[in-house]
């Protein structure tokens, strides 16, 4: 694997600036949770026919699947806020080396190096394909 030279650990101050940017993020997801939920229509279901319940049903398990999606970050972001409060935010889960301020930058509740992600990516690769074989 390759060594990367921007992998050195954040300063306090980055760290705090990332703290910001994760807060930041997470209330904005609350925000846009709590619009959706208030402009959702309880009677969005009763259709006139069955095209329009169709589109209903496809609208709503869209809405679903961001509501998963968003849920999954709001976890994502509280655990990387934890893990500033307990020191180890700077550093990959799998591996300890740091994770790099460019990379948490762009993903401030990243857990894991660049490397680290990349073999968890080629990994869940393997499985989807093998997983795809066997429904085939």
């Amino acid at each position: 694997m390759a060594e990367h030279p921007e992998l050195t650990p954040l300063t306090d101050e980055q760290v705090e600036l990332q703290r910001a940017a994760l807060i930041d993020k997470r209330e904005r997801l609350l925000q846009a949770v709590k619009v959706a939920e208030q402009t959702q229509d309880p009677d969005e279901l009763r259709v006139a026919d069955e095209m329009d319940l169709s589109s209903a049903g496809y609208d709503q398990a869209f809405e679903y699947r961001l509501r998963d999606r968003d849920a999954t970050l709001l976890k994502k972001i509280d655990k990387a806020l934890r893990r500033i409060e307990t020191g180890d935010y700077n550093y990959c889960e799998e591996c300890e080396n740091p994770i790099g301020a460019a990379r948490l930058k762009a993903r401030p509740e990243a857990n894991l190096c660049i490397d680290c992600k990349e073999k968890q990516e080629h990994v869940e690769k393997m499985y989807e394909k093998r997983r795809q074989r066997m429904t085939s």
